[in-house]
């Protein structure tokens, strides 16, 4: 019980006293993290614009609006507040307070977290947010040469589709060149240059993989299976996904060929530093 009030008290102190009403529009649904021993969940939605009920004052950007939950109030299937994506909502909350991030010393406003204290209405209408949500809803795309159209998902500040990678196909992923930009410049630096040399950065991806994986999916074989050589796992692993970052950043997700059961393997690293990982997941 302590620690769940101790809890409960670090959480509210990261946020000022006073409570303001807003009309917020939201992104996408609602998600939950925890770390370590905590006893509860910080329930999350993402905003993408609000409104000021006292100063009528229209706030852009993303902000995160969060609360607690316990387990029994996270498997709920009536989720504690149950709020949907793209939804205009009147909340009651508590801006955050100004904040210095101990590691990065990155300085974030009062305000750039808001904790929710109450829902007051739902199913709101208000001109200003049905525009900005209109306009958040228009399709942004771009088509780099191999790919079909990769559409930004603005949730996730990520341009996803189909494209054809060492004469394979497979799922393209890009990071956008950051929050709310609707651009790639950055990651299509690092796709071009693995488009361009596909058939290198698979040969070595898939060599990196054998190199650090092979003696593990002999631990995961079968006792009457053949021994798998390092050819072997270099030669039955099928690339699925490239995934592009800005300063050179990569992962290539292959298939394992059951190897892991169907656990996917990613291969990671930089395209002016090579690579520097390669492990199963899923």
């Amino acid at each position: 019980m302590n620690q769940q009030l101790e809890e409960i008290k670090k959480f509210k102190a990261r946020f000022d006293n006073e409570e303001k009403e807003i009309l917020v529009l939201t992104e996408s649904g609602m998600s939950a993290s925890k770390s370590g021993n905590e006893q509860y969940w910080t329930v999350s939605i993402t905003a993408l614009a609000y409104i000021d009920m006292k100063s009528g004052e229209l706030v852009e950007g993303k902000r995160r609006v969060e609360w607690l939950a316990d387990d029994k109030e996270r498997r709920s299937e009536k989720k504690i507040y149950g709020l949907e994506g793209q939804k205009i909502y009147q909340l009651i909350v508590k801006e955050s307070l100004p904040f210095e991030n101990e590691y990065t010393h990155d300085v974030f406003a009062k305000g750039y977290w808001l904790m929710l204290v109450d829902v007051a209405k739902r199913n709101c209408q208000n001109i200003q947010l049905e525009n900005i949500l209109k306009e958040y809803q228009k399709e942004v795309f771009i088509q780099p040469e191999g790919c079909q159209k990769l559409i930004l998902d603005k949730s996730l500040n990520l341009f996803s589709g189909e494209g054809i990678w060492n004469q394979k196909e497979c799922s393209i992923h890009l990071d956008s060149d950051g929050e709310d930009l609707e651009t790639a410049n950055e990651a299509l630096i690092t796709f071009n240059e693995l488009m361009t040399h596909c058939d290198i950065w698979d040969q070595k991806a898939r060599e990196y993989a054998a190199d650090e994986l092979t003696e593990l999916a002999n631990d995961w074989a079968e006792e009457d299976d053949s021994e798998i050589t390092h050819e072997d796992f270099a030669r039955r692993i099928l690339i699925s996904e490239v995934c592009a970052s800005p300063e050179g950043d990569f992962e290539l997700f292959y298939e394992d060929d059951d190897m892991f059961y169907g656990h996917v393997i990613i291969v990671s690293g930089n395209i002016h530093e090579g690579f520097d990982g390669a492990d199963i997941a899923g």
